[in-house]
């Protein structure tokens, strides 16, 4: 700024010494101009004025430079900030902001290359390990972000002046990280050992499970680091998931030799986990979290699925009922492709192999249906639960428990193989006869399953057993042997709810039709005319001439509906045959055209005893009571032989001995036997046991002849064999005559879909057949096509 005195004051234009004079001085020059105002040139004003600017500049410069060099060396700062700050201000203010730039630029690239990195590399030459470089870099790198902090508060004017609006220079910050880049972080002789370094203390941090140590919060500031210095996507990245890489390459081949299935999965799974965890910690990108997950589920899932799904291992898990270790699979498994075709083989081999094993236990007939309801609740408990309800385990469970529980075993007949049928059938009498009462429970059901009330309790087991039911194909197996036990149950009025076994046949009318349960419904309409009968019965003048107060009951059987019992002789006392034959006489009378064949096998009475020690009711088979009424008309202490009761009673032998063991040898002994023993000779002799007594008042002997012998199952199976290929016959003859030709292949399919009912027939049993009626000449091969057959009319 140029100050004017008066006009008598020399002007003084520059701070320098004036030159000598070498004459006389020139007044300076003006110039007139019209209406005569005179104008002063000044000369030489623009260069002295840069001249001070200049001169400014670099004094501004000189202790800026002695600041940031204190910065540098961690000294204290000469001066005042503000004024340092108002300096800079000035600088830019005055058009010198780019040379000022570059200089800082030049001072800050001169410290990082000359005293920061040759720090850096000394450790190096020193042998210090990669995790080391890392900690010295680190290290330098927080003290040149808090030198560079410092720096840019008294440099924030051109920053944000100067540097900030041009687009070809960067900010005092990105100058900063560029040349940390450029001479530490980048530089070949740094970079690979420095990302080297991450590498081994993110391992660390894998090995000590996460667990916070002092490296988290490095390792925290060094990703922030490559972060900032522009280096994590193209250098940090590839680096670390290669690393990283190996590092679960190496465990998961350590641990799948070496750990259980069960120990794996947990290690699998606590790998995933913590590295979500870690990437969460530590800052990373989502795209180095994804390529981690995927890291993890390739080398320790994808790459070791034969292991994870082999049939052994996967078995271990099933036999403990682990659903933990279950679930967990399935879910490691549902990341590398589709769970349920990965896990059929062993999940179908588990199911055949313990199947199997249950059915074929020739130990264990008697807990084969308990076995297979544990079983099934247990599958379908894995299956609902850990298992997801996947839709392709679900289809295999139930095509592989078809298949082994309907597998025909060495040795067996064509109707024999179905022993769970048969099996199945008696659990459902048991059920029936005596309710849950003695039945062991089914583990592995839901809460909401488990029944409390008694009825609920019946038709929840009844349930199970038709759900087994259901997958059974000799299902006229399973009618054969529940007729034979529902005939005992209505005949010995055993069934312990009536309701129950209504329930039991509309399951089975729901599972297989009307036709399956016809006879089974017939049957309990002929108890229900029956009832009808004797009450019509009872109001008679036959009856009151032939009952002599003895209460009776006839149960009438149409022989279509009810199973086949053999005629068994036996001489009634001639009371009781007069009273059963006023009954036939009135039965006849009613329904003409039938007749009545007594079945005296199957029944049983109430006998009034008296002995020294009490009165007693006894509950008897006929046969029983038949034999101790020979000792009614005879003295105390009275003894009839062996062949004595043989004539009295006309029993066969067979059925007399059987008695008699009832009688004198079982739990309740009527009857004393000589000599003792315990089997029937022909010479023994049996007399009343006058000692008897029991706790109760009414007596039940048990009735031996009622148990099921090896030989009437063996009937029972050749029976249902027998009926099966008359079905097959009748299914193939009633089909050719409604086609009059057909395949073989179309006649065996129809003759399945027609049967189905009754169960599945095995292909080759029907071409069997098909031959025996061809031998009949109900069906006849077509001239010239073997595969073609004909009806014959």
């Amino acid at each position: 700024m140029l100050n004017f005195g008066s006009k008598s004051d020399p002007i003084d234009l520059t701070t320098a010494a004036q030159p000598k004079s070498k004459g006389p001085i020139k007044p300076p020059p003006f110039q007139t101009h019209a209406g005569g105002t005179k104008k002063l040139k000044v000369k030489n004003l623009r260069p002295q004025e840069k001249n001070k600017a200049e001169i400014y500049f670099n004094t501004t410069w000189a202790a800026l430079d002695s600041a940031v060099l204190a910065i540098f060396s961690r000294q204290m700062i000469n001066g005042s900030m503000e004024e340092l700050y108002r300096g800079v201000e000035n600088v830019c203010r005055s058009d010198r902001a780019a040379p000022l730039y570059r200089k800082l630029e030049a001072r800050c690239d001169e410290y990082v290359r000359t005293e920061v990195r040759p720090v850096i590399m000394r450790k190096i030459a020193s042998g210090v390990d990669a995790m080391g470089v890392a900690r010295v870099v680190e290290a330098a790198w927080q003290q040149w972000s808090r030198q560079l902090n410092l720096i840019r508060s008294i440099f924030l004017y051109l920053d944000r002046a100067y540097l900030f609006p041009s687009p070809s220079l960067p900010s005092l910050e990105s100058m900063s990280i560029s040349q940390f880049r450029k001479h530490i972080a980048a530089d070949p002789a740094i970079k690979a050992d420095l990302l080297a370094g991450v590498c081994a203390l993110f391992q660390q941090d894998r090995e000590n499970k996460g667990r916070e140590n002092v490296n988290q919060q490095l390792l925290r500031s060094l990703v922030q680091m490559v972060l900032s210095l522009g280096l994590y996507s193209s250098s940090f990245e590839p680096v670390f998931i290669e690393d990283s890489h190996e590092f679960y390459a190496k465990l998961a081949e350590r641990e799948a030799s070496t750990l259980s299935l069960k120990k794996y999965l947990r290690e699998a799974q606590e790998q995933l986990e913590g590295e979500a965890t870690r990437c969460e910690n530590f800052r990373l990108e989502p795209s180095t979290k994804r390529a981690l997950i995927t890291v993890v589920e390739d080398d320790m899932i994808r790459n070791n699925v034969d292991i994870l799904t082999k049939p052994e291992n996967v078995r271990r898990l099933l036999v403990d009922v682990d659903k933990a270790s279950l679930g967990t699979l399935y879910d490691l498994l549902s990341r590398v492709g589709d769970t349920g075709q990965l896990l059929r083989t062993a999940w179908d081999t588990f199911i055949q192999e313990e199947g199997t094993r249950i059915v074929s236990d020739k130990e264990r007939v008697s807990d084969m249906v308990p076995l297979l309801l544990n079983f099934k609740a247990m599958l379908d408990m894995m299956w609902s639960g850990p298992l997801k309800k996947n839709d392709i385990l679900g289809y295999s469970l139930r095509e592989t428990f078809t298949k082994f529980i309907n597998v025909r075993r060495e040795g067996e007949s064509e109707s024999n193989h179905s022993k769970p049928a048969e099996m199945i059938a008696k659990y459902v009498d048991q059920v029936l006869r005596s309710g849950t009462k003695g039945l062991p429970p089914v583990k592995y059901l839901q809460e909401s399953n488990v029944m409390q009330d008694d009825d609920a309790e019946i038709a929840h087991r009844l349930e199970l057993a038709v759900a087994l039911f259901r997958f059974i194909q000799g299902k006229d197996v399973f009618e054969a042997f529940y007729k034979k036990d529902l005939a005992k149950r209505l005949l010995m009025d055993r069934s312990a709810s009536f309701d129950a076994e209504r329930l039991m046949l509309t399951k089975l009318k729901t599972e297989c039709g009307s036709g399956f349960t016809h006879n089974l419904e017939s049957m309990f309409k002929d108890m229900d005319l029956s009832k009808e009968s004797i009450t019509s019965f009872k109001t008679t003048k036959a009856y009151a001439a032939n009952s002599h107060g003895v209460d009776l009951h006839v149960n009438v059987l149409s022989s279509a509906a009810w199973p086949t019992y053999p005629e068994a002789p036996v001489n009634l006392p001639p009371k009781l045959a007069n009273y059963l034959e006023s009954y036939a006489e009135f039965y006849v009378s009613k329904h003409s055209g039938r007749k009545l064949a007594w079945r005296h096998s199957l029944s049983h009475c109430i006998l009034k005893a008296d002995f020294p020690k009490g009165k007693k009711e006894l509950m008897l088979s006929a046969f029983q009571a038949v034999v101790l009424l020979c000792f009614n008309d005879l003295p105390d202490k009275s003894v009839l032989t062996y062949k004595d009761l043989l004539t009295a009673t006309g029993l066969v032998e067979g059925e007399l001995k059987r008695t008699l063991q009832s009688l004198a040898l079982g739990k309740s002994r009527v009857l004393t036997k000589a000599p003792k023993g315990k089997e029937i000779g022909p010479d023994d002799k049996f007399a009343i046991n006058l000692t008897f007594s029991d706790l109760k008042f009414r007596v039940k002997i048990n009735q031996i002849q009622l148990k099921e012998t090896k030989e009437e199952n063996k009937e029972t199976h050749e029976r249902v064999a027998k009926d099966r290929q008359f079905e097959t016959q009748a299914a193939i003859t009633r089909i050719m005559k409604s086609r009059k030709q057909a395949t073989e292949v179309e006649l065996v399919q129809a003759v399945i879909e027609q049967t189905k009912g009754r169960g599945v027939l095995d292909v080759g049993e029907i071409k069997k057949n098909i031959e025996r009626l061809i031998d009949k000449d109900y069906i006849e091969r077509v001239e010239g096509h073997d595969n073609m057959y004909a009806y014959v009319a």
